[in-house]
């Protein structure tokens, strides 16, 4: 489809399939519908555009990618200037008209994200609104959880297609211009989920503000990545053969310029040997030389060799001679997510349960007790599910909520709860986004002691629904505490019923007297029956 004007020297269009207009018109006819990604990047703003009946996976269609260098504003001077912001405004205008003419209106079908440079700008909130006031689009600020949810879901199928990565450990890793974006993986399960505070324009522009020469740009790039990265060897243990999976179109062009056929879907392979020639090259040119013999806009050159350094020393502090790269990026992540009604797979939760047990160790909880509470408290949802109707992510909540309700005692015992809230509102926690996790938090810190109250500041902050929600499920967790109370697992399964607006729960099996149980359950069960309006009873079945 011609862009007409609208594309210019500042702007980049890829087609991956552009369908001639009656042939679009003949395939929608059989249910299709347009669905667009944007996305308003560190160096450049990017759109996606694709179709889909709804069950299968996105076609893209055309991608295009207009540089403009928000990151430079808010790394430099905090915040984003008027004039990048005009120009902004002109850009998603521009891509307004384009969704137009691919009759893409849906506001459902259309989703605008926006990174850090964005999201850690001062004005972000005045930025968002006049975004929204000039061209009627709602922008979103998408947090690293978020892109390091998308990315794992994107990244899965090729890792499982491939033998070696299905079972081994795998690194997959996408330097932005903000933040390197970095999971690791044994086989399919999440073992770590962190972004890195190193970007290719965060390193370009500490480059321009040391006024060093080129000469000795990479070595001082070096050393700050090398600094950056060091803690992500603890977590990869040594001696293991690892892969690297390297997201990111730097990556993808090093490997067209090194003459790696790129596969449509599927994984390549560059030899890190390969990589490194090339970035030295480019170490020695100016962006200038960089931009004419390779055709990159101005973004783009700034940028390349700082994220090339970036992926070639991760390779080298892991000890891989390949590095695997892919076509997949973000917005085809999120394309494809536009159609999946539920993320809250079973796989999917099981990966952020693994990812809070990780944590839960490091801080060196008795996972024993806590696996148990948590299994007790999932029990329970289950068996009020008639009375409280939430969903799998609730669910996941209270349980991630109850392996690390304990966490705070690696602070001190005194106000143990508060500290717990404290250390899981500012960890990594795979798959949560911000919101989340405060809630994840906030059900740990009510375990105990005080019940939530609208004079608690961050209680009273969120939203009705979500106090409804983080009453409901400390409620629960707090009947789960106290079943293992002693910390022993006498209680070893349990059944509940409801019975005339009481939860009857009845202990299968149990090892030894209850008596410490029940009365601890007779102190920690007011906050489930204030929520419910159901009183507890805890029965012994009989054997």
């Amino acid at each position: 489809m011609n862009t007409g004007n609208e594309t210019t020297q500042n702007e980049q269009v890829t087609r991956k399939e552009v369908l001639p207009e009656a042939a679009s018109e003949t395939v929608r006819s059989f249910n299709v519908f347009p669905l667009a990604v944007i996305e308003l990047g560190t160096s450049a703003i990017r759109m996606a555009v694709g179709e889909s009946d709804g069950n299968s996976n996105v076609r893209v269609l055309e991608q295009l990618v207009r540089g403009l260098s928000l990151g430079k504003d808010t790394f430099t001077q905090g915040e984003i200037q008027r004039k990048t912001l005009q120009e902004t405004i002109r850009i998603l205008k521009s891509y307004r008209r384009k969704l137009k003419e691919y009759q893409c209106t849906d506001p459902k079908h259309i989703r605008i994200v926006a990174t850090s440079a964005v999201r850690e700008a001062s004005n972000r909130i005045e930025v968002l609104d006049r975004i929204y006031t000039a061209t009627g689009l709602s922008v979103e600020m998408i947090d690293d959880a978020e892109i390091a949810r998308v990315t794992y879901l994107g990244v899965r199928p090729l890792l499982q297609s491939d033998a070696t990565l299905a079972d081994g450990l795998t690194v997959v890793a996408e330097v932005g211009g903000g933040n390197t974006e970095v999971l690791v993986l044994k086989g399919k399960d999440i073992v770590h989920s962190q972004p890195y505070r190193l970007g290719s324009l965060r390193l370009q522009q500490m480059f321009m503000h040391s006024q060093t020469t080129r000469s000795r740009m990479g070595s001082i790039m070096t050393d700050q990545i090398d600094r950056t990265l060091e803690p992500l060897l603890d977590i990869v243990p040594k001696g293991r053969q690892v892969e690297l999976v390297a997201l990111g179109g730097d990556m993808r062009f090093a490997a067209r310029v090194v003459g790696v056929e790129l596969h449509a879907s599927g994984l390549s392979r560059i030899a890190v040997d390969e990589l490194e020639k090339l970035t030295s090259k480019l170490l020695l040119m100016t962006v200038d030389r960089i931009m004419r013999k390779h055709h990159l806009e101005l973004s783009q050159a700034e940028t390349l060799v700082p994220a090339l350094l970036s992926n070639l020393r991760l390779a080298r502090l892991l000890e891989c001679s390949q590095i695997l790269i892919t076509g997949l990026n973000l917005r085809d992540a999120l394309l494809q997510g536009m159609l999946r009604s539920n993320d809250w797979s079973t796989d999917f939760c099981d990966q952020v349960v693994n990812s809070a047990t990780e944590l839960a160790r490091r801080y060196q909880v008795d996972l024993q007790h806590a696996r148990h509470v948590a299994r007790l408290a999932r029990t329970l949802f289950r068996s009020l599910q008639s009375e409280h109707r939430m969903d799998a992510r609730c669910e996941t909540l209270l349980y991630v909520a109850a392996l690390l309700h304990e966490i705070g005692l690696f602070v001190g015992v005194s106000g143990y709860h508060k500290h717990s809230h404290y250390l899981i509102t500012h960890s990594e926690l795979f798959g949560l986004n911000e919101q989340d996790q405060q809630l994840v938090a906030m059900i740990a810190r009510y375990h105990r002691r005080a019940a939530p109250k609208p004079t608690h500041e961050l209680f009273a902050r969120l939203d009705r629904d979500n106090r409804v929600v983080v009453s409901r499920l400390a409620g629960i967790l707090r009947v789960a505490v106290a079943l293992d109370h002693t910390g022993s697992q006498r209680v070893h399964d349990i059944e509940c019923t409801i019975e005339r607006h009481r939860l009857v729960i009845s202990v299968k099996n149990s090892a030894g007297d209850l008596s410490l149980e029940r009365m601890e359950l007779r102190q920690k069960s007011l906050l489930l029956e204030d929520t419910f309006g159901l009183s507890v009873l805890l029965r012994e079945a009989p054997r």
